[in-house]
């Protein structure tokens, strides 16, 4: 019962019910008409085929693996890009708990801090909130024991290039020259390439929250739709540097 159930509920749930749907509509036409019968099954075997993990984690992980975290770490201080916050949802150290992104990056920052006592500067403003998101993140920086005072918020950005735009003007203010740049691995491509064309001599990446593996072992649930999640990031992150390649 445990392994039916496996099988079968993934095909109840979207993207899956939408495969099944196609399949079942190619089978049912295939007498009828063929031609539309193998265009719907072309759609469902489409629709699960990108929604399997293996095919997510190839699209992700040539993005995660462009930069790794560095062997030596010397730097004046640590950026920390901010992922999203859920406001009105209880958080662990304020009103609004961390989105998964923003927390995982906090947690990185806070774990350098406990290892360097680097000051950090949080970049993000309020993007889809009415809060600050970097308020936010130095909220539960505190309650990680990193030092309010340590602590520097850039409260403006909307986007990862006025991410660096914006704390390039706190780093030159406060005389940081060399950075540690903090971000999910997947962005950092695209976090380098901001942080670099917003003048930034000396950037040191640190990619954090992998989410691929280099030598992945897969199951058979893993090739059973239903993960669009590091597709729908990659797709998301590749636009992003066609649109700032555009943009330069």
């Amino acid at each position: 019962m445990f392994l039916f159930k496996k099988l079968l509920t993934p095909f109840f749930l979207p993207p899956g019910i939408f495969a099944a749907l196609a399949l079942g509509a190619a089978v049912l036409l295939f007498r009828k008409n063929r031609k539309q019968a193998l265009a719907w099954a072309a759609f469902g075997a489409l629709i699960w085929a990108a929604s399997i993990k293996p095919v997510g984690d190839l699209a992700l992980a040539g993005l995660e693996y462009a930069y790794l975290p560095p062997a030596e770490i010397k730097a004046d201080a640590v950026v920390v890009l901010t992922g999203g916050v859920r406001e009105s949802v209880p958080g662990l150290f304020g009103e609004s708990a961390l989105s998964s992104v923003s927390l995982e990056r906090a947690v990185e920052a806070a774990g350098l801090y406990r290892r360097f006592k680097f000051p950090i500067v949080v970049t993000g403003g309020a993007v889809f909130s009415k809060g600050s998101e970097a308020a936010a993140v130095k909220t539960y920086l505190a309650g990680l024991g990193v030092p309010r005072e340590k602590i520097f918020t850039e409260d403006r950005a909307r986007d990862t290039g006025e991410n660096a735009v914006f704390s390039k003007r706190i780093c030159d203010g406060r005389g940081y020259k060399k950075i540690i740049l903090l971000t999910s691995a997947y962005h950092m491509r695209r976090a380098v390439r901001s942080f670099e064309n917003a003048g930034f001599g000396e950037i040191v990446p640190y990619p954090a929250a992998y989410k691929t593996s280099r030598s992945p072992r897969y199951y058979y649930v893993d090739f059973l739709p239903g993960c669009w999640e590091n597709l729908r990031l990659a797709a998301h992150e590749y636009l992003g540097l066609i649109f700032y390649r555009l943009r330069a």
